[in-house]
């Protein structure tokens, strides 16, 4: 956890370090649209954009790991329901 931490924060830190080195306007043409915007703008979207994009594909994967996780907890608690009886049944039949 602290390896990832880690690396988003260098990764934003080279994202601000970017973004304050190339500050001057660009002119950004896509298809139809024609749009002035600083070069810090257009990096901080993009990375925003990507980052939203990278989160909504992780989504399904951590709700299945949540299901599972969800599922195991059940059959830990019949398994340990299971041999509380056995043991029960072990103690009162000798």
């Amino acid at each position: 956890m602290y390896f990832s931490l880690s690396v988003v924060i260098l990764l934003l830190l080279a994202l601000v370090i970017t973004s304050l080195q190339n500050s001057m306007p660009l002119e950004l043409k896509f298809i139809t649209w024609n749009l002035e915007m600083s070069l810090t703008a257009l990096i901080f979207y993009a990375s925003l954009i990507g980052g939203a994009i990278v989160a909504i594909l992780a989504v399904p994967k951590l709700v299945r790991k949540s299901l599972d996780a969800r599922s195991l907890n059940r059959e830990i608690s019949n398994f340990k329901g299971n041999v509380a009886e056995l043991e029960k049944g072990h103690t009162s039949g000798s």
